[in-house]
Order: C-alpha cells, then structure tokens, then sequence
C-alpha cells in the first residue's frame, strides 16, 4: 500500500539524524509535494506514526516526533528504560500475569534450581510513548525473592534487583529465534498470527553465579531493533 512505503520513508527519516525529539514534521501540504501523493496518503502515514509512538498530533502544531527507533546494541546488557533514557521517551509497564508455579525438568536445568521448587512467573508488555512495544515473560526463583509482590515488577526490572535488593548483574547468555505469535500477543503488539516476530531468550546470571531469571522477549520490530557489529 502506498500509504505504508510513506510511513517507511518517514520512520527512517525520524530515525536519522534529520530529526530530533520535539521537532515537528513537514505540514501534509509540504509532504504531498514531496512524496508526490495524496493529502489522504500522507493522513494515514502519520495515524501508522502515531500507533508506533513516533508521532504525536497536536492541535494547531502540526505532527510532532515524540519517539524514534530504540536499537539496542548486543555489546552490553541493558533494560528497555536504560536504552530509552537518551531519547526523551515514556515507558510504561503493564503487568497481564502474576503467579507461581512449579519448575518443570526444563525450566529447572535452565534456572539451575530442583524440580518442582517454586518459580514466579510475570507476563507483563511495556508501552514506549503509549505504543504497545515489548511482549515479556519472565520466570524467577521464588527463594531469591520472598518479598517480591506485583508492584515489585512495575518497573525496571534491574533498577529493582541493583538498586532495591542490592543485586550485582554479572550478564546474561541470549539467543534468537522465530516465532509466531499466540493470540493473546497478537492482541497486545497489534501484529498478524502469520507474521513472524523475533524471540530473544535471556538466561541472567549474578556476579556470584547464581540465575536470577529466565526471559522470552518479544518486541515489535517497527519500535525496536537490535543491532551488533562484528569486528573482523
């Protein structure tokens, strides 16, 4: 659709160093003129900036940039907030799932605990500047947190194991994969169930040595991008 390759060349220019945060976009008249398309085109464009939490309208001031792209680098661990606290944008977290259970044989080997010893599991999605971005399971050892409540996980997850419980990160082991995403995530991202998503799966580990969580990340590939180079 042709409203959508506009929206692609205008997210890339928000992302380059053309526009900072606060800048407001061309009017629609001078997007018409650029794009050589239709003042309906250009509407829908900015309602697909808008939904990405690129965009803000604001009556009598045009479309202002509100957001960009959040790359996070594979050079060193960091939370959503950590990588976001540059750019000016709001993150928020919303908790769908807080419970326990038991480690089955394979979430016992990957948290290095016993099977059967309680583990709690947090589903939660983070919204950067209103957009639904970050789809989050997590499964923590209920012996390394007794007096971990729902409010302990609405917010930074490492801000609260480094800054409350005195935790020393070490790092974390990650791999990708492919996934198609369930309902419930399609729900929350606002994706198609035929459209793969990237799943990154992190194993955190403690100075002492110790697993502090295990974690599938899901993350809407129009609001973040992870990127690494390789030095040969």
């Amino acid at each position: 659709m042709l409203y959508k390759k506009v929206m692609l060349e205008l997210k890339s220019r928000i992302d380059s160093n053309e526009f900072t945060i606060g800048d407001t976009l061309p009017t629609e008249k001078e997007l018409m003129a650029h794009y050589s398309v239709s003042r309906i085109t250009i509407r829908k464009a900015i309602e697909e900036l808008v939904k990405l939490g690129m965009v803000e309208k604001r009556q009598g001031a045009g479309s202002t940039i509100i957001g960009k792209t959040m790359v996070g680098s594979m050079l060193s661990l960091k939370s959503t907030s950590e990588y976001l606290i540059d750019t000016g944008a709001k993150i928020e977290y919303k908790i769908c799932e807080f419970t326990l259970m038991d480690a089955d044989d394979e979430l016992a080997e990957i948290l290095e605990i016993n099977q059967g010893e309680k583990v709690y599991f947090i589903r939660r999605f983070k919204l950067i500047n209103g957009a639904p971005s970050v789809y989050e399971d997590s499964y923590m050892p209920m012996s390394m947190y007794p007096k971990m409540n729902v409010m302990s996980m609405e917010g930074s997850k490492y801000h609260y194991l480094e800054n409350e419980l005195g935790f020393e990160i070490d790092g974390a082991f990650q791999d990708f994969n492919a996934i198609l995403p369930d309902k419930h995530m399609c729900e929350i991202l606002g994706v198609s169930q035929r459209k793969p998503l990237i799943q990154l799966l992190s194993v955190g580990k403690l100075v002492d040595g110790r697993i502090f969580e295990y974690t599938k990340i899901v993350s809407k590939p129009e609001t973040i991008t992870y990127k690494h180079y390789l030095k040969r």
